[in-house]
């Protein structure tokens, strides 16, 4: 496991991640994201999301549900094929419920207009 900091930026197996200081919805956090050239990140297995849950904890990730109800997709347009949502999640809470957070030990649904911290994701081409 390779851990290194790089201009506020941290890498870790082949990507950097960004993880923010500051509170912002989740449109906004995908915003500044990709004006950086990254996204919001993409959990791709259970390693990344030991390396997140770990550390970050009421974060936005690159998942949502906004376009078809009860219908994951990551932010590349992928469909979330597995999981890791903390018990009785994604519940849409409201009916408003279309954006995902990291949720210690899991995944949590959450209001998209909810300020929280974001963690972006840039994937370093060898």
């Amino acid at each position: 496991m390779s851990l290194g900091k790089l201009d506020g930026w941290i890498y870790y197996q082949s990507c950097l991640y960004f993880i923010s200081s500051e509170k912002k919805n989740w449109i906004e956090s995908r915003r500044y994201c990709t004006e950086r050239g990254a996204d919001l990140i993409i959990i791709n297995n259970r390693e990344e999301h030991e390396f997140v849950k770990k550390r970050f904890d009421d974060f936005w990730i690159g998942l949502t549900d906004s376009d078809v109800e009860g219908r994951w997709k990551w932010v590349d347009g992928t469909n979330m094929t597995s999981g890791f949502w903390v018990d009785r999640q994604p519940d849409n809470y409201n009916d408003d419920e279309d954006c995902a957070s990291t949720y210690s030990p899991g995944w949590n649904d959450y209001h998209c207009s909810g300020a929280l911290k974001w963690i972006c994701e840039k994937i370093i081409l060898k």
